[in-house]
């Protein structure tokens, strides 16, 4: 009951060098991504940190006006139409976290899974003896 809903992949290796290749390479596609992430969080960070200042100027002059995108809730999905920086800024920072969680757990299968690398090119498909 608690996967309801969840997609789940399988994958299969014909040997396990090539288990390896395939989780190394998504490893750095995911701090490649993460790069990516970081550096636009830094300018939504910058931007975020001007609309503070001007809402709390708005909110001194006019009484309290905000700026703001619409959220929308889809489900357990929520959608932001026009975001402002601070929410691109809040997103950004939830997204970072996420992989940075995401590759943490890889790096982790990967250093469990290491001294399967011993067998280098032992074949795994089915039929091979396993």
């Amino acid at each position: 009951m608690a996967d309801e809903g969840k997609l789940i992949d399988m994958v299969t290796y014909n040997s396990v060098s090539d288990f390896f290749k395939d989780l190394d390479a998504k490893l750095v596609e995911m701090r490649s991504k993460l790069g990516e992430l970081l550096r636009r969080l830094e300018g939504a960070k910058a931007k975020a940190e001007v609309l503070v200042r001007l809402e709390s100027l708005l909110a001194e002059t006019s009484g309290g006006a905000k700026i703001g995108g619409t959220e929308i809730s889809l489900g357990t999905a929520k959608a932001v139409v026009n975001p402002t920086p601070k929410q691109e800024f809040d997103i950004l920072v939830d997204v970072v976290r996420s992989l940075q969680n995401r590759i943490v757990a890889m790096e982790r299968v990967r250093k469990e899974v290491e001294p399967l690398s011993k067998l280098g090119d032992l074949e795994l498909r089915a039929g091979s003896g396993l």
